[in-house]
């Protein structure tokens, strides 16, 4: 990439980053208004959303590819995804003992099946909301052999440039995750990544790969860092609303008190979805049925009250939708440094 286009894109993205901060409040100019701050929604919370409960999920080794069963990429796909989980904060994730323990009990082999009894599961696996299950369907490596070359400046200078050899890993991924007792996939995923590398190589015979076990892990990591985003999207974060205050000076101005916090993986410029929970009936089977539904959206301006508490600016567009006992949920979003990542690869 030539430097002034590698420079303008790299500007440009800071920008972007700089301008999503949220400005930070100044309590004195809000109060509680009683005409609009006093309200709260009609419908109760659900338990789960007022006891702000991580969902616990348990990550399964994949099947393993039989072509490079040498490298055990089970293995690595399951430590990259358990770890990429651990790093957003937002579930709880059965610790490997425990898992160990599950996986003798239900005969699930390792890297052989990525099927699980879900019947036997749900008698042994008290407390798992959600497990993780899925296959590598393919993997590959391969090599090209680049010749070395030469050229003259304007000079008159010439420079050389060494032959050299690059070496390509890809990968497919492929995940479900199942809700727990019922059983049911929540999301199925596909994931792909791919890593390269590029080292001197005298002659073609010395264009190998390495280290096909190494270089597939790197690939490996990279197809779950670029859709960990999409996969959380399968475990929201709840919280709610427990008081809102409005600006003296501009009404359309409006903040919301969260029950959520950097200890949920909340942080300033975090945007969050406010849910309502409508009570209806099912003409069909003549039951009461609740229906979460989207009345506006916020933007995290500080998370440094407390671990569990943070102030979110409420869109303006929604303001006169938002009150007291509405649930927020964690709109999963690319993060900036998952656009350089990404960028850079």
């Amino acid at each position: 990439m030539p430097r002034k286009i590698f420079l303008i894109t790299i500007l440009c993205l800071i920008f972007i980053s700089l301008s999503c901060v949220p400005p930070k409040v100044n309590m004195s100019d809000y109060t509680v208004i009683s005409d609009v701050d006093s309200k709260t929604v009609k419908h109760p919370l659900p338990d789960y959303v007022i006891n702000k409960k991580k969902p616990k999920v348990a990550v399964l080794p994949p099947t393993d590819n039989p072509r490079y069963s040498q490298c055990q990429l089970y293995n690595t796909a399951q430590e990259h995804l358990v770890q990429a989980l651990a790093n957003t904060g937002t579930v709880e994730l059965v610790e490997r003992s425990q898992l160990n323990v599950i996986m003798q009990e239900i005969k699930f082999k390792a890297g052989i099946t990525g099927e699980i009894d879900i019947e036997k599961f749900s008698k042994i696996a008290h407390g798992i909301d959600f497990v993780i299950v899925g296959s590598i369907p393919s993997a590959s490596t391969t090599t090209q052999f680049i010749e070395g070359s030469s050229w003259t400046d304007k000079k008159g200078k010439t420079h050389h440039i060494p032959a050299s050899c690059k070496e390509e890993a890809n990968i497919n991924l492929f995940f479900r995750v199942i809700t727990f007792p019922a059983g049911t996939i929540q999301k199925a995923l596909n994931m792909s990544g791919q890593k390269t590398i590029t080292r001197d190589a005298r002659y073609s015979y010395d264009c190998r790969v390495q280290d096909p076990c190494g270089l597939l892990g790197q690939a490996i990591d990279i197809a779950i860092n670029n859709s960990i985003q999409e996969l959380m999207q399968a475990f929201p974060v709840y919280g709610y609303i427990y008081k809102t205050m409005t600006n003296i000076k501009n009404p359309k101005e409006r903040l919301a008190f969260i029950n959520l916090g950097s200890a949920d993986g909340i942080k300033a410029g975090s945007e969050l979805e406010i849910i309502e929970f409508v009570k209806d009936i099912d003409p069909i089977k003549k039951q009461s049925i609740i229906t979460p539904q989207v009345v506006g959206e916020c933007i995290v301006s500080e998370t440094n009250l407390q671990p569990d508490r943070s102030i979110c600016i409420i869109s303006e567009d929604s303001i006169d939708r938002v009150f007291t006992g509405h649930a927020v949920k964690l709109k999963i979003t690319e993060t900036f440094g998952r656009k350089l990542q990404k960028f850079f690869r």
